[in-house]
């Protein structure tokens, strides 16, 4: 079953030099040492992976749990493969440790990694693949006897009397091949521990000393094992040497905190930071070619970062300019509405200090632009038409009672009756301040999620409303959508807004307003058509113009709601007014599709 298999006195060994002689005959203790070591092996080992097992949850637990297995795994086989002296469970025995010898460097990578922050490499796949070599290398070695490829011969050779036996082996082509990805493993977990920890706070760079110190023990145990067999049969150290590991990691686990917080490297933060962050970054080269894109960029924008890459800013964003780079009146189409955008563009140069791009961040202010459009709205509410109406409501009193006094009471009626006009008006005013606050807080279900109603209802409602406050005005409603379209609840107070505003400014004895809905896609037009004067050009000054001053405002609240509540639901609203007379006010806004 095994080659060429036999027992040899180590007296007859000679092996080009009486090297290997002298360094089992003549150390009896320190082959002691090296068995005390394994045991401790076994032991620390099963501390190390019963610590990491409670923090498993962890990032890094998983790969220091197998670790701390295969390692103890490696050294009680080992410890067993000394003390046996029948060839045949020798050699299972050897061929049992190959799993703690080639599972260890996997596990080492694993945690280090983790321990790193580069997740992207303890992906499954991606362990599956580094797992493959060493699946190969496990194959091989219990199917051995058929191609020689891990060994070619195998002999035994007792250290200390028959007690204690070690196997002298020939290795094969296949062995060096494992060894060396092994120690490529290894290696690899140790450099990104110690470039992890350069520029780290102080309690871990102390973790990675400790961490790499440990883990370079095994691999210098090793590599001695293998020197000493050039020369002949040597007791191999690596087994005895992942005490010294695993000490490392329970000191880094006592002294330095291991497992219970994680380093978060430069690279890392940078990162995770732009590519986590509300604001939208966009890398460009020199001449605006986008470069580079964050996920609330292409959320924003609507399209892969494959399919920005290599566009110019201005092709992608047309309100773009490079040269009017820093501004907060940038526009962006968001679905049907618009998002205003701060930018703030920065260039960022090499090491010697030449332009090789530009970096582009939108920051979205449209609430800030939404707030700061109320207070001018309400300013104006309170510093104009509330005084106005103010100043009217004591000037009428006023004549009011002078006619009394005089006895003219028709005159008193007729100007008693101007009275409660212009109190209507305040009225009208303080209830579309309270539709202001309503617009703005939405409709929840006291969870931050709004409640979606069907469009038609909300339609209808509106002008049932209406038809039930203005009994002498005729409201139609044509086409209402199917109830499956839903949209936020501030629709409703958008159509009846809009429809009394038709009612209330036409001069008709019957003003007829008109309500049509129509969709395509999920996308609701709802026209609103009246036969009255019109909008005033004054009045949408202020509205296109997305903001009041002093000689350009709107006379009241409603046209205002109406651009607030139309912004809220994402959509568009245009102002046309007929030749003929009237007015059509077109709305635009995405609905959804109930279940």
């Amino acid at each position: 079953m095994f080659p060429s298999i036999e027992w040899v006195p180590f007296e007859q060994l000679v092996f080009g030099s009486d090297v290997s002689a002298r360094l089992l005959i003549q150390p009896v203790s320190l082959i002691v040492v090296v068995v005390g070591l394994m045991v401790i092996t076994g032991v620390v080992s099963g501390y190390v992976a019963l610590f990491a097992w409670r923090r498993r949850s962890t990032p890094g637990a998983t790969g220091l749990i197998v670790f701390g297995l295969a390692s103890g795994w490696w050294s009680a086989g080992y410890l067993l493969e000394l003390l046996v002296a029948d060839l045949t469970l020798k050699l299972v025995l050897a061929n049992l440790q190959w799993a703690g010898v080639l599972v260890a460097p996997i596990a080492w990578f694993l945690f280090a990694f983790s321990y790193a922050g580069r997740d992207r490499f303890t992906a499954p796949a991606v362990l599956l693949v580094l797992s493959v070599p060493s699946l190969v290398g496990l194959v091989a070695v219990w199917t051995n006897p058929a191609h020689h490829l891990m060994w070619s011969s195998v002999s035994v050779v007792p250290a200390i009397g028959q007690t204690i036996t070690v196997l002298q082996t020939e290795w094969g082509p296949l062995y060096w091949l494992v060894l060396g990805y092994s120690y490529l493993l290894w290696v690899a977990g140790t450099v990104v521990i110690f470039r992890t920890a350069l520029d780290m706070p102080t309690i871990y760079r102390l973790q990675a000393a400790t961490l790499i110190v440990g883990a370079l023990m095994p691999v210098l145990g090793n590599a001695a094992t293998t020197l000493l067999e050039l020369y002949g049969p040597a007791i191999d150290m690596t087994p005895a040497a992942f005490a010294f590991a695993g000490l490392a990691c329970t000191v880094a686990v006592s002294r330095f905190e291991l497992l219970e917080s994680r380093p978060v490297p430069r690279w890392v933060a940078r990162e995770r930071v732009v590519e986590t962050m509300t604001d939208a970054v966009l890398v460009t080269d020199t001449k605006w070619r986008i470069t580079d894109a964050n996920q609330a960029a292409k959320r924003i924008l609507g399209d892969p970062a494959a399919e920005l890459k290599g566009n110019p800013v201005s092709d992608v964003i047309e309100e773009f300019s490079p040269d009017e780079r820093d501004t907060d009146h940038l526009t962006v189409r968001l679905g049907s509405g618009h998002r205003y955008f701060e930018l703030r563009t920065s260039a960022f140069t090499d090491h010697h200090g030449r332009d090789i791009g530009h970096a582009l961040v939108f920051r979205d202010v449209t609430d800030r632009r939404l707030n700061l459009q109320q207070l001018e709205v309400m300013n104006r509410v309170l510093r104009h038409n509330l005084r106005t109406e103010a100043n009217l409501l004591e000037g009428y009193a006023n004549l009011v009672l002078d006619d009394i006094d005089a006895g003219e009471l028709d005159d008193a009626r007729t100007h008693a009756q101007t009275v409660h006009d212009h109190a209507s008006t305040l009225v009208n005013i303080s209830q579309k301040a309270r539709k202001l606050g309503a617009t703005r807080e939405g409709d929840g279900d006291g969870n931050g999620d709004i409640r979606l109603r069907p469009a038609a209802v909300q339609i209808q409602a509106a002008a049932d409303a209406i038809r039930t406050e203005f009994a002498h005005a005729n409201v139609r409603v044509h086409d209402l959508p199917d109830h499956d379209f839903v949209c936020a609840p501030t629709l409703e107070p958008i159509v009846r807004e809009l429809v009394e505003n038709g009612v209330q400014h036409d001069p008709a004895a019957t003003p007829v307003v008109t309500v049509t809905t129509t969709h395509e896609g999920d996308e609701l037009t709802i026209r609103i058509e009246d036969n009255g004067p019109g909008i005033r050009p004054s009045e949408l000054a202020a509205i296109n113009a997305h903001g009041e001053t002093q000689l350009r405002h709107a006379s009241g609240l409603g046209l205002w709601l109406v651009k607030w509540g139309v912004d809220q639901l994402g959509g568009t609203v245009t102002f046309d007014a007929h030749d003929e007379g009237g007015t059509e006010v077109v709305l635009r806004i995405p609905a959804l599709r109930g279940e």
